[in-house]
């Protein structure tokens, strides 16, 4: 039988209630995602609302174990994800406002939280400077050049002219990154996180940014907006590539230093160090991995949309 996730606040009428452990969980079915949404009017607009409460609940700082949640269209629920031993007051109070609207949400168990994707890691070792040169989207990007440092994944180049991106928490970490060489890449010019979770490094002057992501079978030739099932592959500097299909969009996470809006969820795996890395399909960009499960699956990332 499914173990209850929190003692119950409303009558159990009340709950729609799907309790998983483990990775499992995640890797979720999307049926019917190419027939539209199944909610009318009137209810996505209540579950819209319902979800904004919750944000800016998360916001100030009450979610609680709360880990993630976003509307399904599909199954016209409000989906939250929350961690087990979840009896606290704040979770509690969390999951009681999400179930403001009686069978109108879905409860969902998982065994692990959901965090960034950047690495603490030794800079590259044994380096021979040579200055500016090419830089592929999806390779590692290192905040320093001895000793422990970040490490994240370069994202698009050119997604703004003259540019490159990474997730908005490596730009919040660091505002200088460095190639795998130890070659000065350049400075954060602008960047968002919590909130959002995106970075724009602006090269110095000598840098190559082809249109191109290591390990794809095609350059990236435009940018657009992810769909619900859609399939999506991500490049990172750990995981190597990694494909799967989107299964959530306008996904709020919960991460321990932060709230993050707007996000996609696929359920493609990933690791520590994959963060800012380019999600895509075929030659179309689509967004930069933000974080996920410690297993690997569920990833987030943030859309291409600033």
């Amino acid at each position: 039988m499914p173990r209850k996730v929190l003692r119950p606040l409303l009558p159990a009428a009340a709950l729609a209630f799907t309790a998983a452990l483990g990775p499992a969980a995640a890797a979720v079915a999307v049926p019917g995602a190419e027939d539209g949404p199944r909610c009318g009017a009137a209810e996505l607009a209540r579950l819209d609302g319902l979800k904004s409460d919750l944000d800016a609940r998360a916001e100030a700082g009450t979610a609680g174990r709360a880990q993630y949640w976003y509307v399904d269209p599909q199954a016209c629920r409000l989906s939250v994800t929350v961690l087990p031993d979840n009896g606290d007051g704040r979770t509690e109070d969390f999951v009681g406002a999400a179930l403001a609207a009686p069978g109108l949400t879905q409860l969902t168990e998982v065994a692990e939280p959901v965090g960034r994707r950047i690495a603490l890691a030794p800079a590259a070792a044994g380096h021979t400077l040579r200055g500016p040169g090419t830089l592929h989207g999806g390779s590692a990007i290192y905040s320093g050049t001895s000793g422990l440092v970040y490490r994240c994944t370069n994202g698009f180049n050119n997604y703004r002219p003259g540019t490159t991106t990474t997730a908005g928490h490596c730009g919040h970490a660091a505002k200088t990154w460095y190639d795998a060489g130890g070659n000065r890449l350049g400075t954060v010019t602008d960047w968002r996180y919590p909130g959002a979770d995106w970075s724009v490094i602006t090269p110095v002057s000598g840098w190559s940014l082809p249109g191109d992501v290591l390990g794809a079978a095609a350059p990236i030739t435009g940018f657009g907006k992810a769909a619900l099932g859609e399939p999506v592959c991500g490049r990172g500097s750990t995981s190597g590539t990694s494909c799967g299909q989107v299964t959530a969009l306008n996904v709020t996470v919960n991460y321990p230093d932060g709230v993050v809006r707007g996000l996609v969820r696929s359920n493609q795996s990933g690791g520590e160090g994959d963060s800012g890395g380019p999600v895509y399909d075929g030659g179309t960009g689509l967004g930069l991995i933000s974080g996920g499960a410690s297993s690997g699956s569920p990833t987030f990332f943030q859309p291409l949309n600033f």
